[in-house]
């Protein structure tokens, strides 16, 4: 009989997986955009799913309850971590405590032991997947730990026996297989929502790279027609507009006026964000979207689509577009990043930066083309981090804030890690108080760069490469270590003798002429057990730097 009415209550406990499906912060939970009102409202979401489960309990002697009330509060501390189940518990577990009854106050100890045990093993799950099989173990664990509860706290004691004889089993099997349902539910709705985010990523992609072409040129009236165009005929929608605050505007697609096209962007330039415009030409209604092109954090242009119908208009779309908006800029902004460079005026630095960064690009723009079909949203990342490289690269200046250089690393190893896998790894350690100190530009990346290509990748199984940056008396020291392959002692002496190669000859002569001092960069090495090179910048000339 206990079976069979807590099997009842699972039609509940599905149309709740249903209904939580369907909320906002299900959408933000899937992207790991949580705030704190979206806990709050998980917390009260889940805490009636748990009071419904007490009133739909069986009364099994003295006011026991057999029940469902434990679901609630594993899931939110599955789903939610641990503050959330124990939060959920608390709440329920209250609620139970003052419905009365010989287990009172163990049922309401162990709600909240719970939820408390839920959000553990939310948190110690090997990967950041929702898993319904961890569900279901973590559902087994938090209803032996309430069976101990009810066993220790109930009195008298030979009650509480008998008691887990009637519904220890029950409520073990059907309250985890719950949980475990719950999990399932959300883990399907969030496979499928990925699934159509991945759809849209791979659909912006495959625009951005027909637009290639036209946007490495740079924006005009003759590239931008053609973007229009590609955007018109890829994206299947009946116009696309591409505008610039320079004065370049071209709309491809359906006939209208384009002058009332012109006003409507007008409009969206005094409040940029992605969203609906209607324009009412010949009697007939045009809707389009508008999305900015951002250049250096500043609205540049337009982009913009006249949808065929308004149930085109749904998120995925506004995704699509947002994606594709943000994938166009990055595009233009590089094109004006590489028009920067062609006008630079010859110098050390600058030779240096244009030595490196064409094949750096070339290989980089390889990688990205192989994701496009395979994972079309790691290569979304990897333009991200492409963009964030030329950007931070290119916009320096002579010195740079230490961790504005550690950010503009991250970036290429993000991208150099993308190309070798498992076979790189880039360690990291910056003492806190050091941060924004000022070093000159450009200064740790070849040396990094030449332990990634002469030292790890020489090995087959590859190696590690760790900057270490601290304090050291009254300099700051860097420390970049990695355990490749090393050199042999005529090929060190050759390399500290005659500095070979742009990379390390550069940085070695602008420390030492930068600081008025005869050293440069230390280096020691053995065959087969790597290479460390070490620096210093004194700590005065470093507050110095403007």
């Amino acid at each position: 009989m206990i079976y069979i009415r807590l099997l009842q209550n699972m039609a509940v406990i599905a149309l709740a997986a249903y209904l939580y499906n369907q909320l906002n912060l299900f959408k933000n939970f899937v992207k790991k955009k949580q705030n704190l009102k979206d806990k709050v409202i998980m917390i009260v979401f889940f805490s009636t799913l748990s009071i419904l489960g007490t009133y739909m309990g069986i009364n099994v002697e003295r006011d026991a309850l057999a029940n469902t009330r434990p679901i609630g509060a594993i899931t939110a501390g599955y789903i939610g971590g641990p503050f959330v189940g124990a939060a959920v518990g608390v709440i329920a577990g209250v609620h139970r405590y003052f419905n009365g009854g010989a287990t009172a106050l163990a049922c309401g100890i162990s709600t909240i032991a719970e939820g408390i045990i839920g959000g553990i093993f939310g948190r110690i799950s090997k990967s950041d997947e929702i898993k319904p099989r961890n569900a279901f173990v973590a559902g087994v664990a938090a209803e032996i730990a309430q069976m101990i509860i009810i066993i220790f706290v109930t009195k008298p004691y030979s009650y509480a026996i008998n008691l887990e004889k009637v519904i220890a089993i029950p409520m073990i099997l059907i309250n985890s297989i719950g949980t475990a349902i719950f999990v399932n539910i959300v883990k399907n709705a969030m496979d499928n929502y990925n699934k159509l985010e991945a759809i849209q990523a791979q659909k912006a992609l495959n625009i951005a790279q027909k637009t290639l072409e036209y946007t490495k040129k740079g924006l005009d009236s003759e590239t931008s027609i053609k973007i229009s165009e590609i955007l018109c005929k890829m994206a299947n929608v009946s116009g696309a507009v591409i505008s610039s605050k320079s004065g370049v505007f071209s709309y491809y697609g359906e006939k209208i006026d384009e002058s009332d096209l012109k006003r409507k962007i007008e409009e969206f330039y005094l409040k940029p964000d992605i969203n609906t415009y209607l324009i009412v030409n010949a009697g007939k209604n045009y809707e389009f979207f508008f999305a900015p092109i951002v250049i250096n954090n500043e609205i540049d242009g337009v982009i913009g689509m006249e949808l065929k119908n308004s149930k085109s208009a749904n998120e995925y779309f506004v995704e699509f577009l947002s994606e594709l908006s943000s994938l166009l800029s990055m595009q233009i902004e590089l094109f004006k990043l590489n028009e920067k460079v062609r006008i630079l005026n010859a110098s050390e630095l600058k030779a240096l930066r244009a030595q490196i960064e064409p094949h750096f690009l070339f290989n980089t723009l390889n990688t990205i083309s192989s994701f496009c079909r395979t994972n079309p949203l790691k290569a979304r990342e990897l333009i991200i981090d492409l963009s964030n490289y030329f950007r931070q690269s290119l916009n320096k200046g002579e010195f740079v804030e230490l961790d504005e250089e550690v950010k503009m690393l991250k970036s290429y190893i993000a991208i150099e890690k993308a190309r070798y896998g498992d076979r790189l790894n880039v360690f990291f350690y910056i003492e806190k108080d050091i941060e924004h100190f000022k070093i000159p530009s450009f200064i740790i990346q070849p040396i990094i760069e030449n332990s990634i290509k002469h030292g790890v990748l020489k090995k087959t199984d590859g190696g590690n490469v760790i900057l270490v940056a601290e304090k050291e008396l009254a300099s700051i020291k860097f420390t970049i270590s990695d355990n490749g392959i090393g050199m042999k002692t005529e090929r060190y002496h050759e390399v500290i003798n005659n500095w070979p190669g742009t990379g390390l000859r550069n940085v070695n002569s602008r420390l030492k002429l930068m600081y008025n001092r005869n050293k440069g960069l230390e280096i020691s090495t053995s065959e087969y057990n790597g290479t460390k090179v070490v620096f210093t910048i004194p700590i005065e000339e470093a507050h110095k730097c403007e």
